[in-house]
């Protein structure tokens, strides 16, 4: 058990990732982030969401940008806690993410994402408010 996550013996690239999501170096961290949203399984979402926490951004940004791969609503609350990071690359992430994710109750937070310092966090902020819209309105 890793993280309260039970791994069968099906997923042995899982339980090395997942484990080395702890390494301490953050090149580790950041690579297995990485990979875990590679791998494409959603039991990675709880490991890759405790990631948004970590101290390195490089692992924040994998983390985020894994979990808009998943693209599992559980994600969505993390993802939102994280739009005011200190790094843009991690905001960037966290953006990109919740459009892949396209929950409508991303929208308001998005909207003052579309207002951000950085230049690269106001354009994806853009795309994804627009992305989210058009998957709503196709289903309308």
């Amino acid at each position: 058990m890793k993280g309260g996550i039970v791994l069968s013996d099906e997923h042995p690239r899982m339980k090395f990732f997942i484990r080395n999501l702890e390494n301490s170096q953050w090149r580790v961290r950041e690579e297995s982030a990485e990979a875990l949203g590679e791998i494409g399984d959603k039991l990675a979402v709880e490991p890759l969401i405790k990631c948004l926490k970590d101290n390195d951004w490089h692992v924040r940004e994998a983390a985020a940008l894994s979990l808009g791969i998943l693209d599992d609503s559980r994600g969505m609350e993390p993802l939102l806690n994280i739009l005011n990071d200190e790094k843009d690359s991690v905001r960037y992430g966290a953006v990109l993410a919740l459009s892949s994710i396209g929950d409508e109750t991303s929208l308001e937070p998005l909207k003052i994402a579309a207002k951000d310092e950085s230049m690269m966090v106001r354009q994806i902020a853009e795309f994804s408010i627009a992305e989210i819209n058009l998957r709503r309105d196709i289903k309308d």
